[in-house]
């Protein structure tokens, strides 16, 4: 105990102003650049701690940093991702970091340029105060996190999660621990119709008309009154629906994507029997003409169907992590469920257990005002610090 309290007194105001320095670099996804990159490599560089970087073309990079070991056992990962939402209708200067009432507004603040700050500082405590692992601490950052998570599945798919005692997703979750990730259904229907006139509507078949009905049978399906103790219900966005030919016309095709997030209960097999048992009924009791088809290729990459995953609550290292948040913020950890995907679900599919916290809220990421709250940051800082402290 006597170890921690010493980082925590290396744990200061410097976190905020390392928030503002990343928050001042550009970074949003597709366009993420070498600005974070070179930061990392100068930050880590005058800690005399080897890094690695990855280039992907187009001037991007993934980039490693490891203190300790990098094989064997006892080695755990940080995780953070570099790449913003773009900045697009933002209310708030998005690279400014400007400060009131509490609060770092900006691009990044919450998702998750702030979570990334602290597990900088907490790494430049430990190597203040002499600190070495037992086995090897890794800090991860990623590209390309906000549109298919490209990034992390090329980690994993490269090797670079091989034989972690376990990894920490340093996105926001107010500080809670989350022992895992929602899954998803996310694909793509289609009704087919027939055109006619506008004045004549009777001569044909509304193709929005009927997405529209099997929509509102759709929010009707079993699956979607489940409940989890930690993931609460699943979730269900028809987040894009185009259709019709040209004025005065009926339309004779109409397309809906569905992201709809699922829980331990809810695996997407069980969501498919659902949904296709739907489609064979309105089509065969309503003659909507519904079917199921790959997404479009200017929206998303792929569709994904993935089962939730998460470790115990009960596992080590949830009871880890909640030991050093109530060790570094002076409160019981609350355990809970993340409601979309990060690296952790990636991790936990190959048996790397995995939790996320961090600072800043979900509810925060993507907004046109993102904040994270100051004394999160600082927090942030000193439970990393403690967690690095017992690796």
């Amino acid at each position: 105990m006597a170890e921690i309290d010493k980082l925590f007194s290396l744990i200061d105001d410097e976190v905020i102003q390392v928030t503002r320095d990343l928050i001042a670099i550009p970074s949003i996804t597709h366009h993420e650049g070498m600005g974070m990159v070179n930061y990392y490599a100068r930050w880590f560089g005058d800690l005399n701690i080897p890094v690695r970087t990855y280039p992907c073309g187009d001037d991007r990079a993934n980039f490693f940093a490891d203190l300790g070991a990098v094989q064997g056992p006892g080695r755990y990962m940080f995780n953070g991702h570099m790449d913003t939402k773009p900045v697009n209708g933002m209310t708030v200067d998005p690279f400014a970091g400007n400060i009131r009432d509490g609060r770092m507004y900006g691009r990044g603040t919450s998702d998750m340029k702030g979570g990334i700050a602290a597990v900088l500082c907490a790494f430049k405590a430990l190597v203040r105060a002499g600190v070495n692992p037992h086995g090897g601490i890794t800090f991860f950052s990623d590209i390309e996190e906000e549109y298919n998570a490209s990034g992390f599945l090329w980690a994993r798919e490269h090797g670079h999660y091989d034989g972690l005692e376990g990894l920490i997703s340093c996105e926001p979750t107010n500080l809670e621990v989350h022992i895992g990730n929602r899954g998803g259904f996310i694909t793509c229907f289609e009704t087919r119709g027939r055109s006619a006139h506008s004045g004549l509507p009777h001569l044909g078949v509304n193709a929005v008309h009927n997405m529209i009905r099997f929509i509102m049978e759709y929010l009707k399906l079993p699956y979607l009154q489940s409940e989890n103790p930690y993931f609460g219900k699943p979730t269900v966005n028809f987040e894009r629906i185009e259709g019709g030919l040209y004025l005065a016309a009926i339309p004779d095709r109409c397309t809906a994507c569905v992201d709809s997030r699922l829980i331990p209960e809810t695996p997407p097999e069980l969501v498919q029997q659902q949904v296709d048992e739907l489609m064979r009924r309105m089509n065969s009791e309503s003659c909507i003409a519904i079917r199921e088809i790959n997404e479009p290729e200017n929206w998303r990459p792929q569709s994904r169907k993935e089962k939730a995953a998460a470790i115990s609550p009960d596992h080590a290292l949830t009871r880890m992590v909640a030991e050093a948040v109530r060790h570094a913020a002076g409160k019981e950890a609350v355990i809970g469920g993340f409601p979309a995907a990060t690296i952790a679900q990636a991790a936990i599919q190959i048996k790397i257990p995995a939790v996320i916290c961090g600072p800043g809220s979900i509810a925060q990421a993507h907004t046109a005002d993102e904040w994270v709250a100051i004394d999160q940051l600082i927090d942030a800082a000193r439970i990393y610090a403690a967690l690095m402290a017992k690796m």
